[in-house]
């Protein structure tokens, strides 16, 4: 693991910032996964004391939660987020905003967990659009279009669930083709004896997939992916359908069904809308007083 320092010129405090922290951060997971990032390993990479950082941050999981709103707030870069909805009308607006949600997504699929399970600060907020801000102008941004308050919470809870779904399902399989040490869990030891630890070095994507001997992951490393040998622990007497299906099973559509699935939502959305409208959220009922 490298946690040589990457910042060399100037005085660090003099330019210590929590932009500078966050950023940072965000690289160190992106190179080395989530456990990596420590108060400490993020400080050395700075040139500074890990003290120097709770000017900034109260503990790690402050920073985490910078970290989250430093991907989300990427799509402020985007440029497909400046079609105004209005001109684009909501099926565009949203068909953007998926796809850049994704581009975030897949440009940390190892951070992407964070903004994924990080406990979020109201209940109401889901991810992976949890920034206050995206949330209010998502929800401005339908509102203007004419849908009715339910119509409204019916889109935004149907559209940050399908986003999540695929999306974890998406970098999640990044990270596999991908691992590194800080994406999961660790046992230290060597590789002998019925319980087979691994390697503390080695990376194993715990939350992702079960912990696989030295061998099975050199294995896998090495494997072709149309080949058509026996599958790492899988019998074929056992699990038939599985081997026969075994090369459509590992194949990579991610795209066309992230594409297919945003238009059945979509579909979906544009039927709940040619529904009768109901009362406003916002709105009292006929009732009461």
């Amino acid at each position: 693991m490298n946690d040589a320092p990457t910042r060399t010129a100037g005085n660090p405090r003099n330019r210590l910032s929590l932009e500078l922290i966050v950023s940072e951060t965000v690289a160190l997971i992106d190179d080395q996964g989530i456990a990596a990032a420590t108060m400490r390993t993020v400080a050395r990479r700075l040139r500074v004391q890990a003290m120097a950082l709770y000017r900034y941050v109260d503990n790690r999981e402050d920073l985490f939660d910078a970290v989250v709103d430093h991907i989300v707030n990427e799509l402020d870069d985007d440029p497909t987020m400046n079609e105004p909805v209005a001109v684009v009308g909501w099926r565009s607006y949203l068909t953007n905003l998926a796809w850049g949600v994704r581009r975030y997504a897949r440009s940390h699929p190892h951070a992407f967990p964070l903004v994924a399970t990080r406990p979020p600060a109201a209940p109401w907020i889901n991810p992976p659009l949890r920034s206050l801000r995206w949330i209010e102008a998502m929800l401005q941004n339908l509102s203007d279009e004419g849908f009715a308050d339910e119509q409204v919470l019916f889109t935004y809870r149907s559209f940050n669930s399908f986003l999540l779904g695929h999306l974890l399902l998406e970098t999640s399989a990044m990270v596999l083709d991908d691992p590194q040490p800080g994406d999961g869990s660790f046992q230290t030891g060597d590789d002998t004896g019925s319980h087979d630890p691994v390697d503390p070095a080695d990376p194993v994507p715990g939350s992702i997939s079960p912990t696989r001997t030295t061998a099975d992951r050199h294995a896998l490393a090495h494997a072709d992916t149309n080949a058509t040998s026996e599958l790492i622990g899988v019998d074929a007497a056992d699990y038939p359908v599985i081997h026969r299906l075994r090369q459509g099973l590992t194949e990579d559509h991610f795209e066309e069904e992230f594409a297919a699935g945003l238009q059945i939502l979509l579909d979906r959305i544009q039927d709940e809308l040619s529904t009768t409208t109901q009362p406003s959220a916002t709105q009292p009922s006929a009732t009461q007083t």
